[in-house]
């Protein structure tokens, strides 16, 4: 080898392989942009369905009727008006102990219903609640 050669040339692709045409380019690009977007598309979608329960109940109010019952009104909003819910509603003592219980199941065919239970007890309650609800298909 001559002091005057200098480092080997380097190959570069484009002399092996040609440049890529502008209209290729392009479309890898719009390709890449495209499946980008639909991408994130399903993300937000998917996002959007989770963050939505299937469900959701409210309490709106109790009333002590007398020392063996308590009337226990709340709010049913189901997503499908073809499925039901099936709510525990209860009442307690001023202890926290439980005195009374009753299961409700809503009506098909409605998106939102108010719903009222009279919840009968073994001594005089000091509040009625929603312990918990599960859809029931």
């Amino acid at each position: 080898m001559s002091p005057d050669a200098g480092p080997p040339a380097l190959i570069r692709p484009a002399d092996r392989y040609g440049d890529a045409s502008p209209g290729r380019q392009r479309l890898n690009a719009v390709l890449i942009t495209v499946a980008a977007l639909t991408f994130v598309g399903g993300i937000v979608a998917l996002g959007w369905s989770l963050s939505r329960p299937a469900f959701t109940t409210q309490l709106r109010a109790y009333q002590v009727v007398n020392d063996r019952s308590v009337k226990v009104e709340y709010l049913v909003r189901v997503r499908d008006p073809q499925t039901t819910v099936t709510c525990i509603v209860r009442a307690r003592d001023r202890q926290s102990n439980e005195i009374g219980r009753s299961e409700v199941t809503s009506k098909r065919g409605l998106a939102e219903q108010a719903l009222t239970v009279t919840v009968r007890t073994t001594v005089r309650a000091n509040l009625g609640e929603i312990q918990g609800c599960q859809l029931t298909r």
